[in-house]
């Protein structure tokens, strides 16, 4: 989730410069699919259609990195805001992000703890043993 979050700020930001700097979608494929995956501008087709007749080119290469990418980080991330912040994903995100930058998770814990129920935070983002003592040399505990 963290990386999804600063992608898609980093995406939000380029996109907006480029708009103002006037920059425009290159006709060469891979500047365009370059150009959209900085912007956050890819279209189901993109991920889709490529250079894939030579599965050996860079191109087909930077294609399919780009492919599992979006698949495995960002298109997560957007799953994630649709489902536990339909209507209100740009909130949703702007707390994930300020807990990611910030570290203190108090007023994500408590926007899905509203919406969703107590222990939504931890049932969504720790894992059984998040607090459990950590082995030390030889198994160990501390």
């Amino acid at each position: 989730m963290m990386e999804g979050a600063c992608d898609r700020e980093a995406r939000r930001i380029t996109r907006e410069t480029a708009v103002r700097a006037g920059l425009r979608e290159p006709d060469d494929l891979l500047a365009r699919l370059a150009f959209r995956d900085s912007t956050g501008a890819l279209t189901e087709e993109d991920m889709t259609d490529g250079p894939e007749a030579d599965s050996t080119s860079e191109a087909a290469r930077y294609v399919e990195a780009l492919r599992h990418y979006q698949a495995a980080v960002n298109g997560r991330y957007e799953t994630f805001l649709g489902e536990f912040a339909p209507g209100e994903k740009e909130s949703l995100h702007d707390l994930l992000l300020t807990a990611v930058i910030s570290g203190d998770v108090r007023g994500l814990s408590a926007w899905l703890d509203d919406r969703h129920g107590p222990g939504t935070f931890a049932g969504a983002f720790q894992t059984g043993t998040y607090f459990a003592p950590v082995p030390g040399p030889r198994g160990a505990t501390p």
